[in-house]
This record gives C-alpha cells, structure tokens and sequence, in this order.
C-alpha cells in the first residue's frame, strides 16, 4: 500500500495533524476563547509557507528552471480558496466541539473523497470500499451518541454544539474537494518542481487571507495591532499549520487523497490520547468504539480487493481469455457449419 518513499511524508502529515487540534486548544485564553484572530494566523501560516517553499527551491538540486504559465497558475486559485474558507472555519469548529469530537467527525473526508474520485474523477470502488464508506459513517454517528451527563446542558451550549457539527461536515466536504482538485493539479505536470506548485498555491492563499482580513479584521488590526492576543501557543500553531500544509501538498504530490485521510485516521486516534493525558478528557465509550470503528474502515478501505492482487489478475485474464477462444470459435465455426482452417488443412 505505501512505499519507502511515501512513508516520511504520510508519518509527517499524521503528526501535524494530530498537533492542530491540540495546540488550538492550548492556545485558548482561561475563559476558553481564542484572543487572536483566525484570519491573521492562517495568514502567517501561507507566509510561512511561501517562504520555505521559495527557500526549497532555491536549494534543490539542480535549480529547475520554471516558466509562468498564467492559464495554469489561475487554476491554483481555486484550490486556494477552497483552503482559506476551510482553514478559518477550524477555527469556529474548535471553539464548539471537543479536539477529539472534531477528529472524529473530520473522517467523514473520506466519505466525500470516495465519492468524489467516483463521480468527479471516474475512479471506480471496489465493494469493500463502499463497505468501508458505510461503516465510517455509522462510526462518526457513534461518536454522537448523547451521554448522560450532557442531558443537562443549556439551550446555548446545545445550540453552538450543533452548530460546530454542521461546520465540520461543511469544511470535510471542502476539504475533501480541496484535496481532489490540489491531487490533480500536482499530478498533472510531474516534471514540475513541488516546491513550485507549492509556491503557486500559496500565493492565492496569501491574497485571500489578506483580503479576508481587510474585509473582517482591519479596524481591530489598525486598533490592536496584527500580533494582539497572540501568545506563545498561538505562535506554535501557526507553525503547525505551515508545516502540515507542506506534509499534505506532499502526500497528494507522492501518494494520493486516500494516503491523507488514512493518516488523518490515526492522527484522530492519536489525538484521543492527548486529549485525555493534556486536559483530563475521560476516554468515553461512544468515542473508544467509534475510534475502532472508524480505524477499521480507514484501513479496509486501503485494502485492495481480490480483483486487484495477482491472483484475481490470474484469474480475471484466465476468465478472458476463455471468453476470447469461444468468440473465435463462434466465428470460425459460423455460416453452413463448415470450419474453414479445418476444410483448409
């Protein structure tokens, strides 16, 4: 399933991910609300990015030459876009639903991937594909099983949470359609430079942030300053954030968008034990099921099914090729009955 080569950048992008959730929680103020704005962070993280791609490469080796396709840099756009609007919803989904609810509830980027390959990409799913599908899905259904002692909620508490839950199916579909979209782009010029591809994204990221923050942020930056509320946590996930983008662009680059949900898979799992050892979370039933659950259809679904080991080969060309000789025979054997090759020899 992975190679030697895919391997770093899928235990890369596992890690960063696992890190997002919890370093925005820890950057939260006492009263659990996040003093910094969203749109300045993601911002820092695009120039972050930039810059260490720019710094790639002019380092790789040998310095490719590049030419500026406009038609083909206007297509990064949309992927851009797509990131921005997403990145900054995090942001409103983590200031409502637990660390561990939002991994759980982020697998559903592979529901929305599967059937994006199928109906976008013409990728066909094998049957224990769609199991998988269906079975994620009633894992992250799991994970919402009401517990007892959040019967006694308030109205608002109850309110921002289904909120944050329509937010998360909201970003796994731009996620998942982000990813898709970013996949083709980086596959379709192979020769390319990742690092150029990369720079190419991030500059229409950067333009969005910037206009978004305009638009939203300008009369508290102009007031306050851009770095206000920012503290040492805060500084790291933009850090985070930068580097997980870069693992990402490398797995869609050297692997594919089941690679990244497959690393997000474990990155939940992972996240579950964090929870519980940095904020004293208990690990709950729903959620230590719908973690099982969840983790066996992410590894199903990156099981190939009998048609594609060489046994099903075997035996699919077996297959054809007695259907081949029986066409023929039909053929040589047509008209009065008569065998020409036999009335020949």
């Amino acid at each position: 399933m992975l190679d030697s080569r895919q391997l770093p950048y899928i235990l890369a992008g596992m890690l960063l991910m696992t890190l997002q959730p919890v370093l925005v929680m820890l950057s939260k103020n006492e009263s659990g609300k996040l003093e910094y704005s969203s749109v300045s962070s993601t911002l820092l993280s695009e120039l972050l990015k930039i810059v260490i791609s720019s710094c790639l490469y002019a380092l790789s080796p040998p310095p490719q030459k590049v030419k500026l396709d406009t038609k083909k840099t206007l297509e990064y756009a949309a992927p851009a876009a797509i990131y921005f609007v997403n990145n900054n919803l995090v942001f409103a989904i983590l200031s409502r639903v637990s660390a561990t609810t939002f991994q759980l509830l982020s697998q559903l980027k592979t529901v929305f991937t599967g059937l994006l390959f199928r109906f976008f990409l013409g990728r066909k799913l094998s049957t224990f594909q769609y199991l998988a599908i269906w079975q994620l899905a009633c894992g992250t259904a799991v994970s919402q099983v009401p517990e007892c002692l959040n019967v006694s909620a308030s109205a608002s508490e109850q309110h921002d949470s289904v909120i944050g839950l329509l937010f998360a199916v909201v970003s796994c579909l731009l996620s998942a359609f982000g990813g898709v979209y970013s996949e083709k782009l980086l596959k379709d010029q192979p020769k390319d430079s990742i690092h150029w591809q990369n720079i190419q994204l991030y500059a229409w990221g950067i333009l969005f942030n910037m206009v978004g923050m305009l638009v939203n942020n300008s009369g508290a930056v102009a007031e306050r300053g851009f770095f206000d509320g920012y503290n040492m946590w805060a500084c790291v996930v933009v850090v985070n954030n930068a580097l997980n983008g870069l693992a990402i662009s490398a797995i869609l680059k050297y692997a594919d968008n089941i690679a990244r949900v497959y690393a997000h898979a474990c990155a939940m799992l992972l996240t579950m034990v964090l929870s519980v050892l940095l904020f004293g979370q208990p690990p709950t039933p729903q959620l230590i099921i719908a973690c099982s659950v969840v983790g066996a259809s992410t590894i199903q679904y990156n099981v190939k099914s009998e048609q594609a080991t060489p046994q099903g080969q075997m035996q699919d060309a077996k297959k054809k090729s007695i259907e081949d000789m029986e066409e023929l025979k039909q053929m040589v054997d047509n008209g009065d009955g008569k065998n020409p090759m036999r009335d020949r020899v």
